[in-house]
């Protein structure tokens, strides 16, 4: 994947909604976790408090009835069996010396508490934790009341409940990951299901933005707010149609209802120029009329033409023609005009370049891009038709090395009528590209330009092939 599909994928709705669904469900199954973790440890610890409480009672209960040498016997079988590195247990006599005490050789630094052992002392059972550096688990260790003057202090180490902790923990992690995965491909699907009609007016649009003005936005049946949005969409580009309808019937009618009178005006001059008793002065204006009206006479045709080719109101004469025939009896009658202005010309193609289309409309499509890579290319520079196939399209490319065009002026110089800064001093309408576009789309193909300021134009024709 190319970086700037990359970026361009990174940046799009789609990935955003995709990672706030993840993050959202990532932050939440966290705060749930957590919230549940805690609980735990403090289930855990609860726990094993409430166990140290019992096993007081326990022995509490043991001494009524038996002696001390019988529960030093069970404190050390005890401390045996769960593991002298794991509890301890000392019988303390009220000034804290230790009457029974199993295997402390694990736990040297837990002391004696002379606070805890008071509390103890009057009935109450005192809770503490004991952690050493040397350990990597901590322990809890409980004081309480067993006898007369006795205080029985037991400890037991917490490595059971981090066990526990830690099975959790990695539990946790392998929740939060296998949920990240999964969100991010509900995220991406949701996303990408959600936004399918965005994309779908998107398509549209720049279908409309090509010319295809009867493109519309498919409506699905949910009449949701994407439904809404498709059918705003189509109202208005329906709407806009209308309006550029009409805008263009009323540029016909003009032009039609100009061609009368620019012809009587043009047969007055004509009249007045074979008169016998014309003066030189009333001659030249007469001249210059006629020529002022055929200037607007072509303009008006031309305009009526680009109208018609458009709306498909006047058929293509269409037959199997070969395109770069054509291309290169364009490029033999403008290389006489090149070669006048010290302009190189040259023209390569290959074979096999046969379209369905009307020969002498493709030769005037071509003829206009030709004629204006004369006209724009400076004494010394080059002009160069190449005619190819890619795929299924026949490509007409005529390259210049022109005055170019500015990159603001690229999107405007096949509408009517428009003239970039570069071409205003130079002879010219501002039609022959709009009408060279107007008979590719009509052929099923396009044109396209691409330049440098300075440095030279190429414009692309398309048009479909068919098999030799």
């Amino acid at each position: 994947m190319s970086s700037r599909k990359k970026s361009r994928l990174t940046k799009g709705l789609a990935f955003r909604l995709t990672l706030m669904y993840a993050g959202m469900c990532v932050v939440l199954l966290t705060a749930v976790l957590t919230i549940s973790y805690l609980f735990l440890q403090s289930n855990l610890r609860r726990k094993l408090d409430e166990g140290l409480l019992n096993e007081l009672d326990e022995y509490h209960a043991l001494l009524k009835t038996q002696s001390m040498e019988v529960l030093r016997d069970v404190l050390e079988r005890e401390a045996v069996s769960e593991g002298t590195d794991r509890v301890f247990f000392r019988v303390l006599d009220a000034a804290g010396k230790a009457i029974v005490a199993t295997d402390m050789s694990a736990w040297p630094d837990v002391a004696i508490l002379r606070s805890d052992l008071a509390a103890a002392a009057q009935g109450r059972t005192v809770f503490q934790t004991y952690r050493h550096e040397d350990r990597a688990h901590a322990a809890r260790i409980a004081y309480g009341r067993i006898g007369p003057d006795l205080i029985l202090q037991l400890g037991e180490s917490t490595v059971g409940n981090a066990e526990v902790l830690e099975h959790f923990r990695r539990v946790f992690a392998a929740a939060i990951i296998a949920l990240a995965l999964c969100s991010i491909l509900a995220g991406g699907f949701m996303a990408r299901r959600a936004l399918s009609g965005v994309q779908q007016v998107t398509r549209t649009a720049r279908a409309i933005a090509s010319g295809t003005w009867n493109s519309r936005v498919p409506l699905s049946q949910h009449h949701d707010e994407i439904d809404e949005l498709a059918l705003a969409f189509n109202e208005m580009v329906e709407r806009i149609q209308v309006l550029i309808g009409e805008l263009r019937e009323v540029t016909d009618d003009i032009a039609h209802d100009l061609r009368t009178p620019i012809m009587r005006i043009r047969g007055a001059a004509e009249t007045a120029l074979r008169a016998s008793e014309v003066s030189p002065d009333q001659e030249e204006m007469a001249g210059s009329i006629l020529e002022e009206c055929d200037r607007l006479l072509g303009l008006i045709n031309i305009t009526l033409e680009i109208s018609q080719t458009e709306a498909g109101a006047k058929p293509l004469a269409v037959e199997r023609v070969d395109l770069s025939a054509i291309a290169k009896d364009v490029w033999e009658l403008f290389r006489s005009s090149a070669e006048d202005k010290s302009v190189t010309s040259d023209f390569r193609t290959r074979s096999g370049l046969v379209v369905n289309g009307d020969a002498q409309k493709l030769k005037r499509a071509i003829a206009h891009i030709v004629d204006n890579a004369v006209k724009y290319t400076d004494p010394g520079g080059n002009i160069s038709v190449v005619c190819d196939r890619n795929g299924d399209m026949a490509i007409v490319s005529i390259r210049d090395t022109g005055v170019g065009i500015p990159e603001r002026d690229l999107d405007k110089v096949f509408a009517r009528f428009y003239r970039v800064d570069q071409s205003r001093s130079r002879s010219g309408n501002g039609l022959g590209l709009s009408l060279s576009r107007a008979i590719c789309r009509a052929h099923g193909g396009d044109i396209a330009v691409t330049s440098v300021l300075g440095k030279g134009s190429t414009f692309e024709i398309t048009i479909p092939a068919t098999a030799t």
